[in-house]
């Protein structure tokens, strides 16, 4: 077994098996009890969207008595905010979800919870890629490589990752499809070559990227289900791709939800500046409004939805519809 590997086995307690090696996590352990998690990240105000998916997570959970952590991604710093982070807690506890595992508070996250106390994790996961030669040296933009620009020279070329101003890339196969089961939706196939060919496995900062990390703290924590928007179907397909490739037994349900879009069409988005349940809280908006809207959202108008204890009563993935009604059109300054 290579170094590599036996690193990242000693930080997620991995045990070896005859010709392969399984993971052994939490996941197992816990394996009769669901355990998922809220992971929003301290990027901008939280909005409807997100609190449609915090509601999800925390219904799905609490009716099979499972149980939520609550894990920040704070590994963007340049978009990192203390007040983005303080504004996590204080939605969840306006909403009236709780959880289990994670920080009570800014202050416990930063001594005890930054993704950046698990570095040494995510690097174990990244030198056993590399030691399987699946990584490479890019330097393109993200703009050249999204534009097909440069994309096949950095992979033919074998730069030395230890490049300059290189971010780490996966090499994928062609024409790759990753089967992905949904909690709601069934089978799904995803062709990852196209929808995410060779995505980042570690930034031009030095820095894990999304995909790594978020495997890794699933797996350290020992998550067994996930809720996450559709549009994260691919990065399911990603990081269940990075799973096998690593040698894990990943074995998570995951569920995806459909995404909350304006009355114009486009997506909320906190770095596109959708209206914040922050600022409607300013304008007046109650937690009854506001779950009033998690409701309409859903498209569950002929049910009175006025609190996290009504969610949870009416909630069933079988009614999570296909497309989610969009958001009122709200301006900035509306009173409640």
């Amino acid at each position: 077994m290579c170094k590599a590997c036996k690193s990242l086995f000693q930080f997620l307690n991995w045990f070896s098996a005859p010709n392969s090696y399984i993971l052994q996590t939490k996941v197992y352990h816990t394996a009769k009890r669901l355990k998922t998690r809220f992971a929003p990240t301290p990027s901008g105000y939280l909005h409807l969207g997100n609190a449609l998916s915090f509601a999800i997570t925390w219904a799905l959970a609490r009716q099979q008595n499972g149980l939520i952590l609550l894990r920040i991604d704070d590994l963007d710093t340049d978009r990192f905010r203390t007040e983005y982070l303080q504004d996590i807690f204080d939605t969840l506890h306006f909403l009236g979800l709780d959880w289990d595992e994670g920080p009570v508070d800014g202050d416990d996250y930063t001594r005890n919870y930054t993704q950046h106390t698990r570095l040494k994790t995510y690097q174990a996961l990244l030198d056993v890629l590399v030691s399987k030669g699946l990584a490479y040296a890019c330097t393109c933009s993200r703009k050249e490589f999204a534009d097909g620009l440069h994309s096949k020279e950095c992979s033919e070329k074998k730069l030395p990752l230890t490049t300059p101003e290189a971010a780490w890339r996966i090499r994928l196969p062609e024409s790759l499809i990753i089967n992905v089961h949904d909690l709601r939706w069934g089978a799904c196939k995803v062709h990852l070559t196209d929808t995410m060919p060779d995505f980042v496995l570690r930034g031009k900062n030095e820095l894990p990227a999304y995909q790594v990390a978020s495997l890794c703290d699933d797996i350290y924590y020992g998550i067994n289900t996930i809720v996450r928007g559709q549009d994260l179907l691919p990065s399911t397909a990603a990081q269940t791709f990075l799973a096998t490739q690593a040698g894990l037994h990943y074995q998570v349900a995951f569920l995806h939800h459909p995404l909350a879009y304006e009355a114009a069409g486009t997506k909320l988005s906190k770095s596109h500046g959708s209206l914040s349940i922050c600022e409607m809280r300013k304008a007046g908006a109650t937690t009854k409004d506001i779950w009033n809207m998690i409701a309409r959202l859903a498209g569950w108008h002929h049910v009175d939805i006025t609190c996290a204890k009504d969610f949870l009563h009416y909630f069933r993935v079988d009614l999570l519809p296909g497309q989610l009604s969009s958001v009122p059109q709200l301006s900035r300054g509306t009173i409640y």
